[in-house]
């Protein structure tokens, strides 16, 4: 009897949130229209379906210089495995592009908030040799944890309440954002251009381009051709309609080029079947070879052109480094591509050159695998002392950090009543908030989040 034949799925790398156009490039929506929606799209041959819930309405215009600031600090911290970046309201202002006034403070507070509230479920999508789609399918957050602090505003309102701008502010990434970042899919931003740039859309714009620019095998195109109504989805814009759309894009595409970006964008076909076509400047390209190396080592298709163009003549030593570590400790790096990028981003922090004839041949290489592993462990025991801390607060604190992640979680599981009878418990002690967020995220993991609930229920009668 024949055993039945896997069906070879395609390589799928991770999720480049730039690709989704999650955050819409337009400066203001309607928060009660844009508090959920679902797109589909195809571009560059690859289909994309996007459906999403934002409490607080969807990310859009300044959004995208908070995701990029916050992809540029967790970056610059050499990516922790803990996935959480430290940092202030002030660091975090000057890395999202905002002026020093109390109105980005507040503004600030408000993209974060946004950004925490949004949920995602992504399908992307292959053509099969016999006509079929084939899909794969990821649910995620752009940002799993928040931890800051806040002052009165002008009134006691919660809405003009405004960050503490030294305080410590933690975001804790979603898996799949963190991912991104540390394979480099965010990181080959100019930041010429970045900072040359005056207006949020273009800005937007640019980090969109930028990700659907590169094909699978790292090649930069020189162009990008796509169905307006395609790019309009991708961009986020609300009105369906072809000259609405290109007005919304022209500003961006005058900013675009005028910083030398893009040589020019042509438009054509009726309009119905309207098209752009992004012809994108003269740069000095990379070297082909090295570019694929790379790639085929787990480097995304962005930061494998900069890396190539910008630190080629270290790239074939580094990636030779870690093959080697991987044959000869099978299972001791994890992400070879995210390696590979720090190492060649962050020089300093490795030992590659020969050892001295009195040492030891691997005494440069098993350095630099005991800092990694020193890292992770690092990370993982502030983890658990942020946890422990967290229950052995007063049940009234407790509830206070962990209400609206519980909220998220429970909101569409329980009644107006039962969720009442839940606070009650907790803020007296019946129930420990801590416990129960750390209990109830286990069993999403565990795909028993169902049968939790339940027992929850039952509880709470």
């Amino acid at each position: 009897m024949k055993k039945d034949r896997q069906q070879a799925l395609p390589k799928v790398d991770e999720r480049n949130f730039a690709r989704l156009g999650v955050v819409s490039i337009q400066t203001r929506l309607d928060d009660e229209a844009s508090r959920s929606w679902s797109s589909a799209f195809e571009i560059a041959g690859r289909s994309f379906g996007v459906a999403a819930e934002a409490l607080h309405g969807r990310p859009r215009g300044i959004d995208t210089n908070v995701v990029i600031g916050i992809e540029s600090l967790f970056a610059a911290r050499s990516c922790p495995e803990d996935n959480r970046l430290h940092t202030t309201a002030y660091e975090l202002r000057a890395a999202s592009f905002l002026p020093l006034n109390g109105k980005s403070f507040h503004r600030l507070r408000e993209c974060l908030d946004r950004l925490w509230y949004t949920n995602v479920t992504v399908t992307d999508g292959w053509h099969l040799p016999d006509g079929r789609k084939l899909r794969n399918v990821k649910r995620m957050r752009m940002i799993n944890d928040l931890s800051y602090w806040d002052i009165d505003g002008s009134d006691q309102f919660e809405a003009t309440r405004e960050f503490v701008p030294n305080a410590t502010l933690t975001i804790q990434l979603g898996t799949h954002m963190a991912n991104s970042i540390r394979l480099g899919f965010t990181q080959a931003l100019e930041h010429k251009i970045l900072t040359g740039i005056e207006q949020p859309p273009a800005r937007a714009l640019y980090r969109l381009l930028e990700a659907h620019r590169y094909a699978d095998t790292g090649e930069q195109q020189r162009s990008l051709a796509v169905r307006l109504e395609d790019w309009r989805l991708a961009c986020g814009i609300t009105d369906g309609k072809p000259s609405k759309t290109l007005r919304a894009l022209n500003e961006a595409h005058e900013e675009l080029v005028a910083q030398g970006y893009l040589r020019d964008v042509r438009v054509a076909g009726t309009r119905a079947t309207t098209t752009l076509t992004y012809v994108f400047a003269s740069l000095d390209d990379p070297d082909p070879a090295l570019v694929r190396l790379l790639v085929d080592s787990g480097v995304a298709a962005p930061a494998a052109n900069k890396l190539a163009k910008e630190k080629g003549d270290r790239v074939e030593e580094v990636v030779r480094y870690v093959q080697a570590t991987m044959r000869e400790k099978p299972g001791s790096v994890r992400k070879p591509g995210g390696l590979i990028n720090d190492m060649l981003q962050r020089p300093e922090k490795y030992v590659l050159s020969a050892p001295r004839p009195d040492h030891n041949p691997e005494e440069g290489r098993e350095k630099s695998r005991a800092r990694i592993q020193a890292a992770e462990i690092e990370a993982q025991r502030r983890t658990e002392l942020e946890r422990l801390e967290l229950l052995a607060a007063s049940s009234q604190t407790q509830w206070e950090r962990t209400r609206r992640p519980l909220k998220l979680l429970l909101s569409k599981q329980l009644s107006a009543a039962q969720w009442d009878a839940l606070e009650r418990a907790c803020q007296t002690g019946q129930l420990q908030a801590g416990s129960l967020l750390h209990e109830l995220s286990a069993a999403q993991a565990r795909l028993e989040l169902q049968a939790f609930v339940d027992r929850l229920r039952d509880t709470l009668r």
